[in-house]
This record gives structure tokens, sequence and C-alpha cells, in this order.
């Protein structure tokens, strides 16, 4: 499974990336099991959803530890240190890795809500 992700550089900048987790396949119910494929996010520690209203923005922060944000309704626009700005919507994934650096600025073009999955660091 490919997803954004966003990192920083050695000089601090942010940039979008891609996140490749590899897929295996996996027997749900019972049989005879049909099968989905499966990407293994890691260990996490916790999980939260937070909502925005519409027309709120985060300045440039780093991300506290790791983490899987999946957006459950709306619209969010992430800007990262090298101006590159990106839309997500409902279903998108994006990791966020920048744990360093100049960080990102993160946009509620509409209300907004989101999950994030906390990793552990590694």
């Amino acid at each position: 499974m490919k997803f954004a992700m966003i990192h920083a550089d050695e000089r601090g900048e942010t940039h979008f990336g891609v996140q490749d987790i590899p897929e295996g396949e996996l027997a749900v119910g019972p049989p005879p099991n049909p099968t989905g494929q499966m990407s293994d996010l890691g260990a996490v520690t916790t999980m939260c959803v937070i909502a925005f209203r519409a027309g709120t923005e985060a300045p440039a922060h780093n991300a506290p530890q790791p983490y899987v944000c999946i957006i459950l309704s709306g619209e969010g626009e992430v800007v990262t240190s090298d101006g590159e700005a990106r839309r997500f919507h409902p279903g998108d994934l994006l990791f966020c890795n920048d744990l360093s650096g100049k960080g990102h600025v993160t946009r509620a073009l509409t209300d907004l809500v989101l999950a994030f999955v906390n990793r552990v660091k590694s």
C-alpha cells in the first residue's frame, strides 16, 4: 500500500514523499474465506479522532511522534516547508514523520474530521 508521507531532510526542510508498506493476503471470515490485502502499520500507542471547523489553520509544527492521519470527512490541506501543498479527502492517509525540522502547516478547508494513529517511535 502506498500513501503520502511527510519527512524532514538533513537541512530541516520538510517534503512530501511516498510511504510504501508491503501488502499481504488476509483471509477474512469463516470458510470459504474471502481474501483481502492487508498492510501492517506496525505497533501503535494510541488512536484519537479530532474535528476542526472550516478555516482552522495550525501554523508550522512537527509531528510529536510518528503517526498516520486518516481523513474521515471533509477536505484538508497540508503545506510542507519547501512550499508544496497537497489536498486530502475522505479515505486518504498521510504518514507524518517530520519529528524535527521546519514542520508543516495544516488547514481545514471544510469542516474536517481526522483520525490519528500514533505509532511507536522506532
